[in-house]
């Protein structure tokens, strides 16, 4: 368990999947040349999430580096209650009608106090099958959307709480939201989870 003295941690969501990779898992080249996985529709990938996240968050940074296989869109990753009916933390890729743009969303929901999953920040970004790099940077009071490493919008938010406390039983999903709420995402990409301690010092 991370304490208070930790300036700052990295927790590396794809520690989720297992090695060798199961059904609907492939090994493909990355963005920058390094290994990435594939994950298909058919692909379940969980964890307990204490596993590899620590009980709770206040400000962090999340990294996601991720191409689209299909426009559906889907949740790239989500901890989710024990019910499986309730996104604690995700992020949600929604397509835009029939535009070529995407919504791109960041769950945060107090599980014990809500009955419904509660957007924290959503950004539009434009339609790609390409490699893109989302940054969500989530202060007190803030949300700063880095898309590319490209700065583009930064949004006023009212976080409650203001530390995320998940349930222990919470499970840590990749490419979908459960068996209940689902929204498989079909990728090829890498997931990072920036965490920081309580001096609340960020390195992007």
């Amino acid at each position: 368990m991370f304490k208070h003295f930790y300036v700052f941690a990295e927790f590396d969501l794809l520690l989720a999947i297992k090695i060798p990779p199961e059904d609907g898992i492939t090994f493909v080249d990355g963005s920058d040349g390094f290994p990435a996985f594939g994950v298909a529709s058919n692909a379940d990938i969980k964890s307990p999430y204490r596993t590899i996240l620590p009980e709770k968050l206040t400000e962090f940074t999340i990294i996601a580096t991720v191409r689209p296989g299909t426009r559906s869109g889907g949740y790239i990753f989500s901890v989710v209650n024990p019910l499986d009916t309730i996104v604690q933390l995700g992020l949600l890729l929604e397509p835009i009608g029939a535009t070529d743009q995407w919504n791109i969303t960041l769950i945060y929901t107090d599980a014990a106090t809500q009955r419904s999953n509660q957007p924290l920040a959503s950004f539009q970004i434009p339609y790609t099958k390409s490699w893109i790099k989302l940054i969500f940077k989530v202060l007190n009071n803030q949300v700063v959307f880095y898309n590319n490493c490209v700065e583009t919008e930064t949004v006023t938010v009212k976080k409650e709480p203001r530390m995320l406390i998940f349930d222990a039983a919470s499970t840590l999903y990749i490419a979908q939201a459960g068996s209940i709420m689902r929204r498989n995402f079909e990728v090829s990409g890498k997931i990072w989870l920036f965490v920081l301690g309580y001096l609340m010092v960020c390195r992007l």
